[in-house]
């Protein structure tokens, strides 16, 4: 950062009119001080050089400081900005990545589902019915997919759930890597002859296998790519932001970016290795980026975000009209509270000079001196005005910034969780549909619980954010689980939320546990994301139903130490934290559970909650008498999840910086 700004603090100053209007007042308090000083050397041959000799170091100090002054204003306003950006297009990447992984376990599990398997074994005119609506009710619940697409081994397309597309085949190459590598996935992002209409399509492939284990053909799922980046996008920059969002490949290519029209992708293409200055069409940006840090051992494409803020914008910065911030606690600018203390000390050591020289003009009746002292006692108070001035004001505006990110980090941690517990809310539903479930609970055996465990193991493999998962009768009872039920529990707790789902009268709904302490998460509080399991006998009355234990601790705790501002070791700075707390202000999960342990009530007063429901807001607070700056955000939901699916569950987050 230091190296970058001393290589271009020149070619920036002209962009940062503030900076400019402080410099050009300082230069000409300056000049008029070495006028009124060569007065004071012509009317003073009677006083000796002594008292102008003091005055010319005490003006020499000044000079350092302003250039010291100058530097600051214009890194501060760099630095912030900057780091801004680069933790915005790291947030950016990052939440992609993480929304990817989820369809690298979708791909893995859909890949064995038995209709499919069956359709793709024996493809018939009979079953292409019942397979079309088997696909359609997989996208109502997992809606990030715009298309289902079933290839036979020799490239036919036998279904697909997009009926527009008239295509009967396809030669895409991913169609033979899934053959020859049967147990593996692919992920493509390129133009692909699935969806011929598009010109990049993200394609998640694999090839289905017989019992025998005999390709039978390719399940493609086609993902919603530009719908999910622009949301992703749009989420992280302000509403009248003039950066731009880029989302780069490899090869340096644009794949999206939030403004196409005035930053031209042609004119950005290139991997970014350093911060930097760039020039693009007579305008200078500044250009911050980010690789993902990859997410339970996924990284996805090799994609590159950046950030292009015109430097020009610089001067637009504003300060907040709600927070001021106290000259003399600036603890969180320590350079310039710096300059500041220096100032005032040059300042007093001046008026010691002259009021030292006022004594010796007296001394020696050297009256017509007297004028010259005011007159420099007057400019250096001018310019400490202009220094106290211009640091809190720059102070005011860093703060500003350092709040409104902070605000951000706290949207992005619920947006986090939303696209996470979206995905616990499709996961059973769909998995309520799996006929070996249902078959244990129209007619339970040893052999088909055996089986029904094996699936379960074999989803919570490909599912990592679950502890366990269980599958339960119309009595509570549980039939099987994913993983040794260490406690060796016979029914459902009365907490779990089993009841509530059995209550559930269609395939569509889904019951969520209150987030509580629970036997089924060593007695730890969680939530239980459960969906009711029909049979075919008893398609209006739930015969059972599949619980998914989240495992929350480390998920939750992982999201809020993502999103938090880190040092150069990795590690979240020193003053921040953050939490997820509920409408009573209970902790349901911390990155700091020292200061905030789970389960701990987070004394905020109601305004503040009724002020984050309309808005995301921060305010100056004080808690266990340490004060604390606090942004904090409301949770709104992720497409349908908490939207339009009737499931009402209010969480705040709140990121704090301690001040």
């Amino acid at each position: 950062m230091q190296f970058f700004f001393e290589h271009h603090k020149n070619h920036l100053k002209p962009h940062m009119s503030g900076v400019l209007q402080y410099e050009q007042k300082l230069t000409e308090l300056d000049s008029w001080w070495s006028k009124v000083t060569l007065i004071g050397k012509i009317n003073s041959l009677r006083l000796g050089s002594t008292i102008l000799d003091s005055m010319d170091q005490t003006k020499k100090r000044f000079t350092e400081l302003q250039q010291i002054l100058i530097d600051n204003l214009l890194l501060e306003q760099t630095k912030k900005t900057l780091l801004t950006d680069k933790a915005c297009s790291q947030i950016a990447i990052d939440v992609l990545i993480r929304n990817l992984f989820e369809r690298t376990a979708d791909i893995g599990f859909l890949a064995t589902d038995s209709q499919i398997r069956s359709f793709l074994a024996a493809p018939c005119a009979e079953a292409a019915d019942p397979m079309q609506q088997h696909l359609a009710n997989y996208v109502s619940y997992y809606s990030v997919y715009q298309d289902v697409v079933l290839v036979s081994p020799d490239g036919q397309i036998l279904l697909r759930l997009d009926q527009s597309q008239t295509q009967k085949n396809s030669r895409d190459p991913l169609l033979r890597h899934c053959l020859q590598h049967p147990q593996q996935f692919s992920e493509t992002f390129r133009y692909s002859d699935l969806q011929p209409e598009q010109k990049q399509s993200l394609i998640y492939a694999q090839a289905v296998l017989s019992d025998d284990g005999i390709a039978v053909g390719v399940l493609c799922l086609c993902f919603k790519f530009d719908d999910e980046i622009m949301t992703i996008f749009k989420n992280l920059l302000p509403e009248h932001s003039q950066s731009i969002l880029l989302l780069q490949a490899e090869d340096g290519s644009t794949v999206f970016s939030s403004d196409p029209d005035n930053l031209p992708p042609q004119l950005t293409s290139g991997r970014q290795l350093q911060l930097g200055l760039r020039k693009v069409e007579s305008l200078d940006y500044l250009l911050s980026f980010a690789q993902t840090q990859g997410y339970q051992g996924y990284f996805g494409p090799d994609w590159q975000t950046q950030i292009w803020t015109p430097v020009k914008s610089l001067s637009n910065q504003t300060k907040s009209a709600q927070q001021e911030l106290d000259i003399n606690n600036l603890k969180l600018f320590p350079e310039l509270f710096h300059i500041h203390r220096s100032s005032l000390q040059v300042n007093d050591e001046l008026s010691l000079i002259v009021l030292n020289g006022v004594i010796s003009a007296a001394r020696n009746d050297a009256v017509e001196f007297v004028p010259v002292l005011d007159a420099i006692r007057g400019i250096g108070k001018e310019i400490h005005q202009v220094f106290s001035h211009s640091v809190e004001e720059l102070a005011n505006t860093v703060l500003h910034s350092q709040l409104e990110e902070l605000v951000m980090l706290a949207r992005q941690a619920l947006d986090i969780m939303d696209r996470n517990l979206y995905e616990r809310a499709n996961d059973c539903r769909w998995w309520a549909h799996n006929k070996k479930f249902q078959l244990l609970l129209q007619n339970p055996d040893a052999e088909k619980q055996q089986e029904a465990a094996k699936e379960l193991s074999y989803i919570n493999d490909l599912y990592t954010v679950y502890s366990n998962i269980y599958l339960y009768d119309k009595s509570q009872a549980i039939l099987c689980s994913a993983r040794e039920n260490t406690e060796h529990l016979q029914q459902m707790p009365d907490n779990s939320g089993a009841a509530d789902c059995l209550l559930l009268s269609s395939a569509h709904q889904y019951a969520v546990s209150p987030f509580a302490p629970s036997a089924l998460y060593q007695q730890q509080s969680t939530y239980i994301y459960h969906a009711p399991v029909f049979t075919d006998t008893t398609a209006d009355k739930a015969q059972g139903g599949i619980a998914l234990i989240f495992d929350s601790a480390p998920q939750f705790s992982a999201m809020l130490v993502d999103i938090l501002p880190k040092n150069e070791h990795g590690e979240v700075k020193a003053d921040f934290s953050a939490c997820f707390i509920d409408e009573k202000g209970a902790v349901l999960s911390s990155s700091n559970t020292n200061l905030w342990p789970v389960g701990n009530i987070l004394s905020l007063p109601e305004e503040l909650f009724q002020s984050a429901r309309q808005q995301p807001m921060n305010q100056r607070i004080t808690l266990n008498d340490q004060s604390y700056w606090l942004a904090m955000a409301y949770s709104k939901g992720y497409r349908e999840y908490k939207v339009s699916d009737d499931y009402h569950n209010p969480v705040y987050c709140c990121v704090l910086l301690q001040c």
